[in-house]
């Protein structure tokens, strides 16, 4: 650009010295001025791309949108710091699309570029590879869905049915695909004090209520899939359990706690800052029934089970430290020959999970 200025002063002063009028020399220095004007704007509007296998990234900056090779020409139609906004080109039907390419990738598309040799990017000049930001997300949530107990035979004596309701809630802590948990639920049915011999129920008509108060710790891992994210997980808790009857002694009433363990597998469905899941949990309580009654008849031992329930979670994420890390792009200095590192840190707000 300074060598075409400097080329057009000096047409100028030749003008002057062959003797051309003041009025012709200054509409030759405006026609000169609007040449370098309208040459500048176009070595604006297109940047040629020098870095092999340069990566464009969507506006999150968290998704490529492209990957282009060293010599592509690319128009641009905007800037952000040290980046470009560029036009993506027509891949996979992407034409139209903009996105964001890192401005020492690129340079003024008049400049000559040396092309890579096959099979790998430049050496001076390592690929861009995206750092996959760690998101912080709190939830709460409410739960309810049917039990199915593993003591079937016991639970359908005493109250009629082999499982029941259950209604809960809790929280949890996500930190990129890695969650933490808690909830706590509870199960209430009634029925009656019952005699069972060979296998036979008779009932005594004494009313009987059981409660279980189940209260777990769950870690799991969620595989994101757009709206629709699968997830395990498994941990460890206590029940809470009661059994009493008004009409029996106060000695026979009983109430005690037991060791569980839990495995989960659900499929959660976002929308907002609101999310609706289906989940599976099979839990185990080991040697916590089959002492006396009728599960000591029936031969029944774990108090656990399985459980289809329904999830309602209320919650927002955000990245880590309030920010995340753009792309990280690890070059090699042309000047030292060293190895350096340059990163652009972009500050977020909430977004919904």
């Amino acid at each position: 650009m300074r060598l075409r200025i400097n080329a057009m002063h000096r047409a100028l002063i030749r003008l002057r010295a062959f003797g051309a009028s003041a009025r012709q020399v200054r509409l030759a220095a405006i026609a000169c001025v609007m040449v370098a004007h309208a040459s500048s704007a176009s070595a604006q509007t297109t940047v040629l791309v020098r870095v092999d296998q340069s990566t464009i990234w969507k506006h999150d900056f968290r998704t490529p949108a492209a990957v282009v090779r060293a010599g592509s020409i690319l128009t641009v139609v905007g800037q952000r710091k040290d980046w470009y906004e560029v036009v993506v080109p027509g891949f996979d039907g992407l034409k139209g699309e903009t996105g964001f390419i890192f401005k020492p990738f690129v340079s003024d598309a008049t400049e000559p570029v040396s092309l890579p040799a096959r099979g790998g990017p430049p050496s001076a000049v390592a690929r861009a590879r995206p750092a996959r930001p760690r998101q912080l997300g709190f939830a709460g949530f409410g739960q309810f869905g049917y039990t199915r107990f593993a003591a079937q035979n016991s639970f359908q004596a005493i109250t009629g049915t082999g499982g029941g309701a259950v209604v809960g809630g809790g929280a949890e802590v996500r930190i990129g695909s890695l969650f933490l948990g808690g909830s706590i639920d509870r199960y209430t049915q009634t029925g009656q004090r019952v005699l069972v011999i060979d296998r036979e129920v008779f009932g005594l008509g004494v009313p009987d209520t059981i409660s279980l108060v189940p209260i777990t710790a769950l870690a799991g891992w969620r595989f994101d899939h757009g709206n629709a994210t699968p997830y395990v997980g498994g941990g460890i808790g206590t029940v809470l359990f009661k059994e009493e009857s008004l009409a029996a002694d106060p000695g026979e009433n009983l109430q005690t706690r037991f060791t569980s363990y839990h495995a989960i597998a659900g499929v959660e469905f976002r929308n907002g800052w609101v999310a609706t899941a289906f989940e599976v949990e099979y839990s185990r309580i080991p040697d916590s029934i089959g002492v006396g009654g009728a599960s000591a008849a029936f031969q029944e031992s774990n108090l656990g089970g399985v459980v289809g329930r329904i999830k309602i979670l209320v919650g927002r994420k955000k990245a880590h430290g309030n920010s995340h890390q753009s792309p990280v792009f690890s070059r090699q200095s042309a000047v030292f020959g060293r190895q350096s590192q340059s990163s652009v840190r972009l500050v977020t707000d909430d977004c919904d999970w």
